[in-house]
């Protein structure tokens, strides 16, 4: 470590090497990036990521873009792929000479980097593997490890404790982050959805698997509820660009009228009266908006099935993981059709009280993520693995 001694800030010079996979590790990386070089500006930081982190600055060394999979089989297959993914951010590393590393999200790539860099560099996880829910030893393979562990949700603050981890709360950055900038009646202008209409918002996943998997079948419900009232219309929020030939073939191939709007999630859920949405990040920020949902999930059947042998919670939904209970409702393997899904997303469309108690238990459960301010708090901790004081005035 190159910072023998702290130093303030606004003086300090730190070298930090980030790791970030697929779509929503990537914009965690740049988000907590950008809260970085406000905090120091002096910091300079390199990595392994993708097109958002490397507009927040970063020197993106290694392109990971489209390093996403989703599934135990898959990710099987693709094994000596990535052994050579991770030889190549191995020698990168030392490279660099970093004062720190700040690994986030991509558990099964990044639990090995660390493993090798932690007890030579001062070494950060920013969105560690869930423990909470799971058979195994998530948590205790951290905990083996001198690595400090900076988490997003309290419920999984016990499971690393008491496997003796390096863990601090830090809370979710979605609370401060997740906002609409336009009006609903602007939005839906913008896109030629009439102010009366039942939009619904499509999230497709940020995984080409995922929209292959899901995508038709969230078409066909909006097809299905527009034949019952043409009010019905639907719009789909691209996760990334490179997405975009494999959802506008499923568009052509459906015969849907469905524009496809990218970068403006918040803006488009906002405007939704309901959406259909792939398990995982989306589903938190569609929550954190109040927007009732359909999710769905769907892999490979062996895949899904060691799932269900790692897995010990019965719900895969963030939303209804914070809630500790159904909230929203789940389709999961064969159930994602159409047809369950339009029966299912029906009353959030065509109801009243459905959808308001939704939104009333949406509320309760995002609650639990913590006050503003995670960006903040993850950089501070950031920083000091670095060798550099930092002190927030508004974190007290």
């Amino acid at each position: 470590m190159s910072l023998a001694l702290a130093v303030p800030a606004s003086e300090a010079q730190p070298r930090i090497f980030v790791v970030a996979g697929e779509v929503s590790g990537d914009l965690a990386a740049a988000r907590l990036v950008r809260e970085i070089r406000s905090a120091c500006p002096g910091a300079r930081i390199s990595g392994a990521g993708g097109a958002r982190m490397a507009e927040a600055g970063v020197d993106v060394v290694i392109d990971t873009s489209d390093w996403g999979i989703i599934g135990y089989l898959e990710a099987y297959v693709r094994v000596p792929i990535f052994a050579s993914r991770l030889r190549h951010v191995l020698a990168e590393i030392p490279r660099r000479r970093p004062d720190g590393i700040v690994l986030v999200d991509f558990p099964g790539f990044n639990v090995r980097i660390a493993r090798r860099v932690a007890h030579e560099i001062p070494t950060v996880y920013y969105f560690p593997p869930m423990a909470y829910g799971r058979k195994g030893n998530r948590a205790a393979k951290l905990a083996a490890l001198p690595v400090r562990v900076l988490l997003p949700f309290a419920f999984e603050v016990d499971k690393y404790r008491e496997a003796g981890a390096d863990a601090v709360f830090v809370g979710h950055p979605a609370v401060d982050l997740v906002r609409r900038e336009t009006s609903r009646d602007a939005v839906r202008a913008t896109i030629g959805v009439p102010p009366d209409a039942r939009l619904v918002a499509l999230l497709p996943g940020s995984r080409p698997q995922e929209v292959k998997e899901l995508l038709p079948a969230m078409l066909g419900a909006v097809a299905a509820l527009r034949a019952r009232d043409a009010r019905v219309r639907g719009v789909i929020a691209q996760a990334a660009e490179r997405l975009h030939h494999l959802i506008a073939a499923a568009v052509e191939r459906s015969g849907a009228d469905v524009p496809i709007v990218e970068r403006r999630t918040y803006d488009l859920l906002g405007a939704a009266d309901a959406a259909i949405v792939a398990s995982g990040t989306a589903t938190l920020e569609a929550a954190l908006l109040e927007v009732p949902m359909v999710v769905v999930y769907r892999v490979a059947r062996i895949s899904y099935e060691i799932g269900r042998r790692v897995v010990t919670g019965t719900h895969i939904a963030m939303p209804n993981i914070l809630a500790g209970r159904t909230i929203v409702p789940e389709l999961l393997q064969g159930d994602v059709s159409a047809e369950e899904i339009a029966r299912h997303l029906s009353p959030l469309l065509f109801d009243t009280a459905t959808p308001d108690r939704m939104r009333a238990a949406l509320r309760a459960a995002v609650a639990t993520l913590g006050p503003p301010g995670a960006l903040r708090r993850a950089t501070a901790e950031v920083l000091r693995r670095c060798g550099v004081e930092w002190h927030d005035a508004t974190m007290g």
